[in-house]
């Protein structure tokens, strides 16, 4: 098995070992049974097992945010880690949530007034920046999972993050307890939290200095079917490398549009000027016909691990559904007469949604191993997996490359592992900030 194999995939492994470390630290410290000799010592316990596994994973999804691309090797693709950052986010939140109230027992056993009082600000700092803290998460991540905000305030929002990050840190280093008498404990959480908060500057306080980006130069507009407007740029001084299918984070400066930063996927084939193509879906690329010739961007990737030739199979089906063209686009173009033998669903809701269609005929009469099929769900109904094994009889054989809206990717995977195809055989490209 190749080193790359290995990786793929393992990064929710890793999380959750350098998450549960601090576990194995702490049990070390003292015989379990002492741990475990009564109530007030087993609640004790879970609270101290909540806290350092609740500080540990704020830690790790506080590394997670900086979008280093190094992620992509463990996670199979940047998007991927942004899932794990949502799910690891919410449980960490959980745990420090219970964290307090384990603890609130003894006091709870005196009164339940001291048990109350001991979760409110007393004047001790180091116990007052923990509920501090706690505070400031609670409403950041609230606001992440249960509310609709405009793309750049919700942006916004999270870099109070960091600054729960920076109350819990003064909270587990001064308050004392375990980790004060762990040695191994208290430097492998240092570590951790340490890396957490340089993170957090490189990411969130100085990435306009400190991460990398391309400046190029709109060169061209063109508005296609299905409002998706393509853009052609030409670069200012340095190239951007990318492989078809792939995608960046582009801030495009215009006097137009909000200084924003968005994934967006290249359309452009490699060594052909470059492009990516936009959809009108929101408050912010609603407004992209308004940029100009001339207008900046700077591009930051490229991202992405979404490309037919990073699979052995050469016999594929791809999957496109609306703007899910995009990716495929910049594979299409890439084509060259290979030895692949692909089927291209392009499924739209009517025909009026087929954005590129001329050029993605003529691409495929230039390859005789390229068979197109456009699929109208208002004619045709929801494309599904069935009727795709009806019009390509050996789909088992064949790799699946998908890209759509969320619920028709989850929808078809599901369908397909009915009919009995191997999930390794799915490959999907579903980017979504959390």
């Amino acid at each position: 098995m190749s080193k790359n194999k290995i990786l793929e995939n393992s990064g929710w492994w890793i999380l959750s070992i350098l998450s549960l470390l601090p576990v194995l630290l702490w049990l070390l410290e003292l015989p379990v049974g002492l741990r475990l000799s009564s109530l007030s010592a087993f609640s004790k316990s879970l609270g101290d097992v909540a806290g350092l596994c609740g500080m540990a994973m704020f830690s790790l999804v506080m590394i997670l945010s900086a979008r280093l691309k190094f992620f992509e090797k463990f996670f199979k693709g940047i998007n991927k880690s942004y899932t794990a950052h949502h799910f690891f986010g919410g449980l960490a939140l959980v745990l420090l949530l219970f964290h307090p109230i384990f603890l609130a027992y003894n006091y709870v056993l005196v009164s339940f007034k001291s048990g109350a009082m001991f979760l409110l600000p007393s004047g001790y700092w180091p116990q007052d920046f923990g509920i501090y803290g706690l505070f400031v998460m609670i409403i950041t991540l609230v606001i992440t999972f249960y509310t609709k905000l405009k793309y750049q305030i919700w942006k916004f929002t999270h870099k109070f993050l960091g600054l729960a990050f920076i109350f819990a840190f003064f909270h587990v280093f001064f308050i004392g307890a375990d980790v004060a008498n762990n040695q191994w404990l208290k430097i492998y959480l240092l570590v951790l939290a340490l890396c957490a908060i340089a993170t957090y500057f490189y990411r969130t306080l100085f990435a306009d200095y400190l991460v990398r980006s391309f400046t190029y130069v709109v060169k061209d507009i063109k508005k296609h079917e299905d409002k998706i407007w393509e853009i052609e740029f030409y670069p200012k001084n340095r190239i951007i490398k990318f492989i078809p299918g792939q995608f960046a984070f582009v801030k495009l400066f215009s006097k137009n549009l909000s200084k924003e930063s968005h994934p967006f996927s290249f359309s452009s084939a490699v060594g052909n000027p470059l492009k990516i193509a936009i959809k009108e879906l929101g408050d912010y690329t609603n407004k992209i016909g308004n940029i100009k010739a001339g207008d900046l961007a700077e591009i930051e990737g490229p991202f992405g691990v979404f490309n037919f030739e990073s699979h052995n199979n050469k016999k594929q089906v791809w999957i496109a559904g609306g703007v899910g063209i995009t990716p495929f686009l910049s594979m299409l173009r890439a084509l060259n007469n290979t030895d692949y033998n692909i089927t291209l669903y392009y499924s739209v809701k009517d025909e009026s949604g087929l954005a590129f269609r001329s050029e993605i005929k003529e691409i495929a009469i230039k390859n005789p191993n390229l068979k197109i099929i456009f699929w109208i769900s208002s004619k045709d109904g929801f494309i599904n997996a069935n009727s795709i094994k009806e019009q390509t009889p050996d789909l088992s054989q064949r790799d699946i490359l998908i890209c759509g809206p969320t619920e028709m990717m989850a929808i078809l995977k599901k369908q397909f592992l009915s009919l009995g195809l191997a999930e390794k055989q799915m490959h999907t490209e579903e980017f979504q900030l959390y």
